[in-house]
């Protein structure tokens, strides 16, 4: 059994699709879709397939914030792993029943659906985007150490309990919630990751502009600032 947490921004096109490909999931789960406030009619489409299994919650602050989403769908979770993915349709369904199948298995706190496992460009994401991130990745990996081959990633299995336990340490804004979790939890986590077949977007475009790059960058400051004042407090003890 598993909580989706799905956060959504003018996603109506992409929604009855969504829920259409879940029914290639092969495990017990409820979806919640978490609305950063469309400008779009997603909330009148959502709201035709709510059901038991399904729920709705919209999000109206001023400042949209996926991070901000994930963390209200969490808290809205019934289950005690949570499966994130995002609403444009390039996480495969498939990936993810594997994905859940090997954190059974092997009792893993974290997998993780990674687009540069086993290869360095990914062609439905563009050249540019790939350079892009995997920019950021090898300046991660080489100020925090490497913990996985795609911290970057929105599609990922985690145990629930691993996403509160250390909350308060988060930065929580931005688009990149896993980048906190693995590097701001404070804990050891048992992470594995699988490569996906990452697809191409049919509906709706990119949220990446400056104002998520800035805040990114920030966000890996702040990550830097907490992990100098935690091994200082160590060698201090």
């Amino acid at each position: 059994m598993i909580s989706i947490l799905v956060p959504t921004l003018n996603e109506a096109k992409n929604i009855p699709k969504l829920i259409k490909k879940l029914n290639n999931f092969q495990y017990k789960y409820e979806l919640i879709i978490v609305d950063d406030n469309s400008t779009d009619n997603t909330e009148q489409i959502v709201r035709k397939f709510l059901n038991k299994k399904i729920k709705f919650l919209k999000r109206v602050e001023i400042n949209r914030d996926l991070s901000q989403s994930i963390m209200l769908g969490a808290e809205n979770a019934k289950y005690k792993h949570v499966l994130v993915l995002d609403c444009d349709l390039q996480h495969d369904i498939t990936d993810a029943n594997l994905m859940f199948k090997k954190l059974l298995k092997y009792n893993l706190d974290i997998v993780i659906g990674s687009r540069f496992l086993t290869q360095k460009y990914s062609g439905n994401l563009g050249f540019f985007r790939s350079l892009f991130s995997l920019s950021f990745i090898f300046t991660i990996n080489f100020l925090l150490k490497k913990k996985t081959t795609d911290p970057l990633s929105g599609f990922f299995i985690c145990k629930k309990n691993i996403m509160f336990k250390n909350k308060d340490n988060y930065f929580l804004k931005g688009y990149k919630i896993l980048f906190d979790i693995i590097y701001n939890s404070r804990q050891n986590v048992k992470i594995k990751d699988i490569q996906i077949n990452f697809g191409k977007r049919k509906h709706g475009k990119s949220k990446l502009n400056s104002r998520i790059v800035r805040i990114f960058i920030e966000q890996i400051f702040y990550t830097l600032k907490k992990n100098f004042l935690l091994n200082k407090k160590k060698k201090i003890i």
